[in-house]
């Protein structure tokens, strides 16, 4: 699948704080790939085996990359098998004769092709100066792969070797190493006595950054996915090694500013080991110092959290949800819903929801991918919806009619109203119900239309008639600029029509009576009122939009079909 046809998600984290969004979303999704996730993370980790591997091979630490890859291996495979043992299994291992022991564990579990990097790693002279005592074997590898062959290469290697995407993005390639300041004016000098503070009376109020090499910078690959991302998640996770060392190191912040995503900041469960006895609110003061723009942010608040860290105020965009807490963690499909449905704005209960149909529900793009999402977001909606949704569309009915036969043997089998031909006009089962006289262009508003158009020189133009008038006069296809000028000669001669953009080579011309809010005065249905199209912020449902309850901004087809997953809960 193209990943434009996926929701485009970045979550910085650091090795754990993804591992509820992603088994949440299985839960929700199955083996179905609906988004596109990838994970950004620093590996400034100095702790246990991993300080004794940075030590040894003067490289990046090597955990958090190796969690995130063991965690998604077990979400899509399970634990069974000799990998679990690999990739989290300590050990204590023989001084002066570790590599033989680490070899024939290797050997063992049927992973000798890796004896060769630990060969690597025990040639160099400071290797044995180190005690291996609690110690990953997978570390060992990781470290030295790095060493040999790069970030890149060895990440995308246990990607392919585990069946799994290549999600994992170092923010940068620089040999940090973080020390951490204390309210006291105390120096942590090490990350894993940062991790493990635990002082409620001296907290850590910042980190700074001993580079160990000349600076490459930040990673590009990590730049361009926050800049082209749907959806950015500040996931939960240890804030002072793994949240906002990233955000800070090299202004990093600065891109996910800048960026168009929505973005969503999932506050921890509990208290963490390098920030006991901080609240939330000071969490945010802490991030706000880094440079980062909390406005554009959604601050998801479990309910269930514990004290300290549900306190909340008015200056920030907070949200609190119920996401559960298992042993201080989320509960994976609460998470991965709050998450969702925070990105969709779902909040409270409808009595209804109201449908855009092209782009919305059904992709006017030709691929196979498309079409394949179009049929089952129509297969869903009357599957699960069917007595709660209306379809309000621009189009004509015709257009319509034939995509319905593609699903259904015939139109008495689709049972949803259907407002089109200009949203004049309701059809149910195929046949006309009632009609919206005021949309009705006058004979004289048609010609005069006629003759602005032909004064502009525009020949390639189509009109909705039926019986009962002309409702919409459809003018394309047309470029952009072009669109423009038609729309302002047509408004600027009329006071009885009203000419607009969209799609996106069209002009629409209808009675100024009519734009798509006209049929909440029609339709039977009353309480809360939800709105989903592609143009509510700009384009044909901005009104219709704004008349509503609340409305949901869908990118394509592929994300109304993520919606309609997570509908169900709000009717």
């Amino acid at each position: 699948m193209n990943t434009n046809e996926m929701l485009k998600v970045v979550v910085l984290s650091g090795g754990s704080g993804n591992d509820a969004l992603i088994k949440g979303l299985k839960q929700l999704f199955g083996q179905e790939k609906k988004l596109d996730i990838k994970v950004i993370v620093n590996a400034y980790d100095n702790g246990k085996s991993t300080g004794v591997c940075r030590a040894v091979t003067d490289m990046l630490g090597v955990s958090d990359i190796r969690k995130n890859h063991e965690r998604m291996y077990e979400i899509i495979h399970g634990e069974e098998g000799n990998l679990p043992e690999f990739f989290s299994k300590r050990f204590n291992f023989t001084r002066g004769n570790e590599r033989k022991e680490i070899e024939s564990l290797l050997k063992q579990w049927n992973l000798s092709q890796y004896s060769r990097y630990v060969r690597g790693f025990f040639d160099s002279p400071v290797a044995h100066e180190y005690e291996y005592k609690d110690f990953v074997v997978a570390n060992i590898v990781y470290a030295q792969m790095f060493r040999e062959i790069g970030y890149e290469k060895t990440n995308k290697h246990f990607c392919d070797m585990l069946g799994i995407d290549d999600f994992v993005v170092l923010n940068s390639f620089d040999n940090v190493f973080i020390k951490a300041v204390t309210q006291s004016g105390h120096i942590i000098a090490d990350e894993g006595d940062i991790v493990c503070w635990n002082n409620p009376d001296d907290i850590i109020v910042d980190v700074f950054f001993d580079v160990r090499n000349d600076s490459y910078g930040l990673n590009p690959a990590a730049v361009k996915l926050v800049k082209n991302a749907d959806l950015i998640l500040i996931s939960t996770g240890t804030f002072w090694s793994s949240l906002q060392p990233t955000v800070k190191y090299l202004d990093f912040y600065k891109y996910i500013n800048a960026s168009h995503a929505k973005k969503i900041w999932i506050l921890n469960n509990d208290k963490d080991g390098d920030s006991y006895g901080v609240s939330s609110l000071q969490f945010v003061g802490f991030m706000e110092e880094t440079g980062l723009d909390l406005s554009d942010f959604t601050i998801l608040v479990n309910s269930e959290a514990e004290t300290l860290l549900r306190q909340i105020d008015d200056r920030h965009n907070f949200e609190v949800r119920n996401m559960g807490n298992l042993k201080g963690k989320h509960c994976p499909e609460l998470f991965a819903r709050a998450v969702l449905d925070v990105y969709f704005g779902l909040i409270g209960k409808f009595d209804t929801v109201i449908f855009d149909f092209d782009d919305t529900l059904w992709s006017r793009e030709t691929t196979e991918s498309a079409q394949k999402t179009s049929i089952e977001n129509l297969c869903l909606l009357q599957d699960r919806f069917c007595e709660k949704t209306i379809i309000v569309s621009g189009n004509s009915f015709d257009s319509i009619r034939r995509k319905i036969l593609q699903v259904y043997e015939s139109l008495s089998s689709f049972h949803i109203p259907i407002w089109a031909d200009a949203n004049s006009t309701l059809y149910l089962q195929g046949k006309k119900i009632k009609r919206i006289d005021k949309c009705v262009l006058s004979q004289e508003s048609v010609k005069s239309i006629m003759a602005v158009v032909d004064e502009l020189g525009i020949t390639d133009k189509t009109v909705i008639i039926d019986s009962d008038g002309v409702v919409n006069i459809k003018i394309k296809p047309l470029a952009d600029k072009v669109r423009d000028d038609v729309c302002s000669a047509l408004n600027d001669s009329d006071n009885n029509y009203l000419a607009c953009k969209t799609g996106k080579t069209t002009v629409d011309v209808l009675s100024k009576n009519n734009n798509k809010s006209i049929v909440l005065d029609y339709i039977d249905r009353h309480g809360r009122i939800l709105y989903v199209g592609d143009e509510t912020y700009m384009g044909n449902d901005v009104v219709i939009a704004g008349k509503c309850s609340a409305f949901c901004q869908v990118k394509s087809v592929f994300e109304t079909n993520i919606l309609l997953r997570l509908l169900e809960k709000y009717l």
